[in-house]
């Protein structure tokens, strides 16, 4: 088969590698239909538990022929593992004939979630009156969205919600508790003490972020790590 062919149908079956014969009998070709569940199965199990996860597979390029496969398939996510709404899953065979194929398995989950009640701005401070939580089938796992009001706590969001869009994980930043300007109390560490002293940050700062503060006496400036509204940290 040209591979031309195969490289065009991006959201199919596509082939990386064949060994043995392409035109062989039925009886000699793997079922597409177990490849299918196959690369379904793997991204089930990659989910995890879930609620009314929704996994469906591309059908195969019916010209393909795959001798069958001595061993069991061996499904695998490709890139960096994520799932996404469109995940890719290579199937290899490492039989007697070895090949590759990589399915475009689509993820879609019923569950509740967030719905924006209107278009939110992009560093907005969210809060539960923002939002409708109801029950929607959405592309990807149930990890990519939230779904709860409780998620909303101490966070900003990183982008523009629309009105109606289902309010996603990636979507929230947790917000700064330090602001630039604002004084603060920086805590040193030595040997035996502590010492502290009165500084005004440089920057906004979250939990556990280092920022630039300086003391104001000295003009000195030094990085420590926001502890909390109040206090950042510096080993001496």
């Amino acid at each position: 088969m040209p591979t031309t062919s195969l490289h065009r149908r991006t959201l199919a079956f596509a082939m990386l590698s064949l060994a043995g014969p392409v035109h062989a009998t039925a009886a000699d070709t793997e079922d597409p239909a177990h490849i299918r569940e196959v690369a379904e199965q793997a991204v089930r199990d990659a989910a995890g538990p879930a609620m009314n996860l929704v996994v469906t597979s591309d059908a195969a390029d019916p010209r393909l022929r795959l001798a069958r496969c001595t061993t069991p398939l061996r499904p695998q996510v490709a890139g960096d593992g994520q799932l996404r709404e469109h995940t890719t899953v290579a199937v290899r065979c490492e039989g007697a004939s070895r090949w590759v194929l990589y399915v475009s398995v689509a993820l879609a989950t019923e569950l509740p979630v967030l719905v924006a009640q209107r278009a939110l701005a992009r560093d907005a401070i969210p809060t539960a009156a923002d939002f409708t939580e109801v029950v929607r089938r959405v592309p990807g796992a149930s990890s990519m969205y939230v779904g709860s009001a409780r998620e909303l706590a101490g966070k900003r969001l990183r982008r523009p919600v629309a009105a109606g869009e289902a309010l996603t994980a990636e979507a929230l930043l947790t917000a700064p508790i330090v602001r630039r300007g604002q004084q603060l109390t920086l805590l040193a560490h030595a040997p035996g003490m502590d010492i502290r002293v009165t500084v005004v940050a440089l920057m906004d700062g979250r939990p556990e972020e280092r920022i630039r503060v300086q003391n104001p006496g000295s003009l000195r400036v030094v990085e420590a790590t926001v502890r909390n509204s109040e206090l950042v940290e510096i080993p001496l």
